[in-house]
């Protein structure tokens, strides 16, 4: 049942013998078609609500969100990142970040240390944000992706969508139209051998891109008048700024998948921008956008 609107969801857990911090909110982005400029297209001044369902007691508690966007590109933020291992002798001996990525289907993996997906494609990589040095990170899109993300009022229930429609990556609504998946792992790097000559090292950042945004997040966006149900997929192309990753996965320890579901805001404006369930209707939509008739 719903229990609570929060602006963020606080993560927190353990594993093998490590301790994972974060916070996460979210955020109405901007078409890349129109803005250029990587920061001010992932910029966001207020976070969308974020309902927080719970059930259960003991044993058999579990707790859920959903959050209630506007229709135009999804910003994820994650901020106050701290990962800490029991061992002191390690924290001093690494430097520790995590990974992040997110799907619009439920990822499988061969191995504890595999980034990829193995079940669904996905556009894009994942991910190394520098943890434990008070920075946040916005995201509109995984890194070496094409597109960014897009969430959209759902299309009515019992409506089949036509072959072209499928093509194109509209979605018949489902129980899984409109939910995402965010996944989290932990790395870890050798802290580099420090130089005695009187100068001071620079922070990190996120490695493979995420543009250090202060985000704004003083705030949630109140949803007034209710909201309905949402379809998540792929807008308009977009590129992200990135590095090759030097962090290198922890071995022991476990990734965790958050599902999220989205709803679309009822006071939300209609968005023109395209919005695909798969890979090969974002870039039919982008071809068809991108062809025109010439005059007579």
């Amino acid at each position: 049942m719903l229990t609570n609107t929060v602006s963020n969801i606080p993560v927190c857990y353990e594993t093998a013998n490590h301790n994972v911090k974060f916070a996460i909110s979210f955020g109405e982005g901007k078409d890349g078609e129109v803005y250029k400029t990587e920061k001010e297209r992932k910029n966001f001044t207020k976070n969308y609500d974020v309902e927080v369902f719970e059930s259960g007691t003991g044993d058999d508690y579990s707790k859920g969100y959903r959050v209630v966007a506007n229709e135009n590109p999804l910003v994820i933020k994650i901020g106050d990142i701290c990962v800490q291992s029991e061992n002191k002798n390690e924290n001093s001996k690494y430097e520790y970040g995590i990974g992040f990525a997110l799907d619009n289907a439920a990822p499988e993996y061969y191995y504890d240390y595999s980034t990829i997906p193995n079940n669904i494609e996905r556009d894009g990589t994942m991910w190394t944000i520098q943890a434990n040095n008070g920075s946040s990170y916005n995201f509109d899109q995984n890194p070496n992706a094409n597109y960014q993300w897009m969430a959209k009022k759902a299309l009515d229930e019992g409506y089949k969508p036509t072959e072209k429609e499928l093509e194109l990556g509209m979605e018949e609504t489902s129980q899984n139209t409109g939910l995402i998946y965010l996944t989290f792992m932990v790395f870890r790097k050798l802290k580099p051998e420090p130089v005695y000559q009187g100068t001071s090292r620079g922070g990190g950042g996120a490695t493979r891109g995420g543009s250090g945004s202060s985000g704004g997040s003083d705030g949630a966006t109140r949803c007034i008048g209710g909201s309905s149900g949402a379809r998540f997929g792929y807008g308009n192309e977009a590129s992200s700024a990135s590095v090759k990753s030097t962090f290198d996965y922890v071995e022991g320890t476990e990734r965790f998948v958050l599902p999220i579901r989205l709803r679309i805001a009822d006071s939300s404006e209609t968005s023109n921008i395209n919005c695909s369930q798969h890979l090969k209707g974002a870039s039919l939509n982008t071809l068809r956008r991108q062809t025109m008739t010439v005059p007579f």
